[in-house]
Order: structure tokens, then C-alpha cells, then sequence
């Protein structure tokens, strides 16, 4: 398959940052056009920048391009001359995002991810913070019963069990 090689284990001369996500998909030239699109995601994007960014021929970059678009990572427009953009509504890149701020996390002790990962929920899932449910437990003692004290739940309104008047007490 053109353009794809392994990804040399790093030595004395060669450390993980010189490799796309620290090598855990390899030196591929998909990998690194994923590195670049996903490092600027706000940039248009042409095949010929591409090459130029990876040092990949022309052929490879078109293949990991028809890839990335089948994804729905990038977007095409342009008929002869297309030009790129990554599409940033799809859950692909911000896994892909978050997975490149992990690898330098690991690599520097840094705390990228989770800085990500809080403006994320605050702009994208506000409803993720804060409580979604409330529960609690009462012991009640059953009348009439061998003694033994089971819990009851209530979360919100009319979820409750109610026992018969007179039936339980509470300890």
C-alpha cells in the first residue's frame, strides 16, 4: 500500500513527537494529514499544501484525503483545484483532538486533555455539570413483618412507594 510504513521505534535520535499521535497509528501519511488538519482545524486545506506539510507524493495525499472524506472528517468543495476543511461538528474530531492533547499530556505532564475536556462540557453538554437526579434512602420498619429494614427510594416527584397508613414507621 503506498505511502505507508511503520512507525520506527524511538531511540536516542528519535523521540515520539517526531511521529503523529506518538506513533500509535504509525508514520502513515493519513496519520499525518491527520496530525496537520486536526492541529488547524480552521484552515482550508489543498492537496498541494498537504504535500508540502508531510513530505507525502501527491497520490498519497489524494488517498488519505478520499479517506478522510468518506469519514465526514473533511469536507470537499472545489471541483478540479478542491480545496478542504475539516468538519469540527463531527464527534470523530474532537476524539481525535482530545487523543492528540493525550499523547502530549503523557509526554510533557501537561494537562491539555482535561482543560479540552471542561471547555467541552461547558460549551457543548452544559447539561454534563451539575446534578441529573437526586436519590435517598430511608430505612423504614415493616408492621407486622419479621423486622427486618428495607430502603426506599424517592427520586423527584411521584416515584416514591408509599406503604398503607399504619403499615410503616419510620426508624
Amino acid at each position: 500500500m503506498p505511502g505507508v510504513t511503520s512507525a520506527p521505534a524511538p531511540g536516542p535520535d528519535r523521540e515520539f513527537s517526531d511521529i503523529p499521535y506518538a506513533g500509535l497509528f504509525g508514520d502513515t501519511v493519513i496519520a499525518r494529514v491527520v496530525e496537520e488538519i486536526i492541529a488547524d482545524p480552521h484552515s482550508v486545506y489543498h492537496p498541494r499544501d498537504l504535500e508540502e506539510l508531510t513530505g507525502a507524493s501527491s497520490p498519497s495525499i489524494r488517498d488519505a484525503l478520499l479517506t478522510l472524506t468518506k469519514f465526514g472528517l473533511v469536507k470537499s468543495s472545489g471541483g478540479k483545484h478542491p480545496a478542504y476543511t475539516v468538519d469540527r461538528s463531527k464527534k470523530t474530531f474532537v476524539a481525535l483532538t482530545l487523543l492528540a492533547y493525550a499523547t502530549l499530556d503523557d509526554r510533557r505532564e501537561s494537562d491539555c486533555m482535561n482543560t479540552a475536556i471542561q471547555h467541552y462540557c461547558d460549551s457543548v453538554l452544559p447539561s454534563c455539570r451539575g446534578m441529573q437526579a437526586f436519590a435517598s434512602t430511608t430505612p423504614y420498619r415493616i408492621s407486622g413483618a419479621s423486622g427486618s429494614i428495607s430502603p426506599v427510594v424517592t427520586v423527584g416527584k411521584e416515584n416514591e412507594y408509599r406503604y398503607p397508613a399504619g403499615t410503616a414507621t419510620q426508624d
